[in-house]
């Protein structure tokens, strides 16, 4: 006899960590843009910039529209990742200044 409350765990556990990994790797990717997109408004050039900055925003909000579109414990886990990695680029970005 099986217990069927546990039965779908490891696929949750699977859908979550595939999120959490996405969502790392989205976050990675947005938050050194970040970066870049800064340096491109300090230099004067606010049409680059601008674009860039869409870009950025069209690209993360992609990536959560098909998180949310496999499944809720993906979206979970993935804006988990994004926010360790925000998390993270906030810690890199006191230290460097």
């Amino acid at each position: 006899m099986t217990n069927t409350v546990f039965a779908h765990l490891p696929t949750a556990l699977a859908l979550f960590v595939a999120g959490l990994a996405v969502g790392l790797l989205a976050g990675a990717a947005h938050f050194a843009s970040l970066r870049w997109n800064a340096s491109l408004f300090i230099a004067g050039r606010p049409v680059g910039a601008l674009l860039l900055q869409l870009s950025r925003f069209a690209l993360t909000a992609a990536v959560f529209v098909l998180l949310a579109k496999a499944a809720t414990l993906a979206l979970l886990g993935g804006m988990g990742g994004f926010m360790w990695t925000r998390s993270i680029a906030l810690r890199l970005g006191r230290a460097g200044s």
